[in-house]
């Protein structure tokens, strides 16, 4: 899948209520998308945001043997979306 259409898919999930968790699930597990600094770039991209707000997502990894868990990065993520949400 081309960057244009992940970008895209992760702005429609966001407006269907998904979770940054599922998100980078979808992005990891159904994409292959292993590289932690592209799925950043891809979040910041997706939803018009800097790297350094979305470094938490390199603590993150989706079989929890990283430092955040799904509450943890959700936690993080999420506001960032919302302000996206609402912009739109």
């Amino acid at each position: 899948m081309e960057k244009q259409q992940l970008i895209q898919t992760l702005q429609a999930m966001a407006k269907e209520g998904k979770k940054t968790s599922e998100m980078l699930r979808y992005l990891v597990l159904d994409i292959g998308q292993e590289q932690q600094l592209e799925l950043m770039i891809l979040f910041t991209e997706a939803f018009d945001c800097l790297l350094g707000e979305v470094t938490a997502i390199g603590g993150w990894w989706h079989d929890d043997t990283a430092e955040l868990n799904d509450n943890d990065i959700d936690a993080y993520i999420s506001p960032l979306i919302n302000n996206w949400l609402a912009a739109q």
